[in-house]
């Protein structure tokens, strides 16, 4: 895990951190919570959490066995975009090459191709973009605790990117967009959707 030393800001006060929960939690997410959002988001109830979780469901490249998972997304128009913990999750594995799978999103099913990408500049670049659209309170969601009342930069996101992994979806139903998410750090507004706070 990175150090302050590595993720420190030149000057600006910030610490980015991985933030991984201790041990318990991920048994009580596997064995409790997760049945429930399962249960929750395929139901007619699933406007309490389907705006910022959705239920993924694919087979296992290896084993052929399905599994079906809730994750934070994030919609970048016909694109939906999850962010999870490298080391801690194992299903985006099966989708370091284009993977089909089935989510449901807002209560609707939908057949999507699934892609992985464990670049570190095109991770910090996503989630300094989601960090501007959303604010900073955003960071838990994807894995982050920030001290600081700064954005990080890319640069300092860049630290921590080999912690965490970007897996993009395509819905099948629309046309694909398997772009790479590289811009310039001025120029958020143009790939996605967003203004950089003057």
């Amino acid at each position: 895990m990175p150090t302050d030393d590595a993720t420190r800001g030149g000057g600006g006060g910030r610490t980015v951190e991985i933030r991984t929960p201790p041990e318990p939690f991920f048994l009580l997410e596997r064995y409790v919570a997760n049945p429930v959002l399962r249960r929750l988001l395929r139901s007619k109830a699933h406007w309490l959490v389907s705006n910022r979780l959705m239920l993924l469901s694919y087979v296992g490249r290896r084993s052929g066995t399905r599994y079906t998972t809730p994750v934070a997304y994030d919609r970048r128009e016909d694109t939906l975009v999850a962010t999870t913990l490298r080391h801690h999750s194992n299903w985006w594995k099966n989708f370091r090459e284009e993977h089909p799978a089935t989510v449901w999103l807002r209560g609707t099913r939908r057949k999507t191709t699934g892609l992985a990408t464990t670049d570190t500049r095109e991770i910090a670049e996503f989630v300094r973009s989601a960090l501007v659209r959303y604010g900073i309170e955003r960071a838990r969601w994807l894995g982050l605790k920030i001290e600081g009342d700064e954005l990080p930069t890319v640069k300092e996101l860049e630290a921590v990117a080999p912690e965490l992994v970007v897996v993009r979806f395509s819905v099948d139903d629309l046309e694909p967009v398997f772009q790479t998410l590289h811009i310039r750090e001025e120029e958020f507004s143009n790939r996605f959707g967003t203004e950089v706070p003057s």
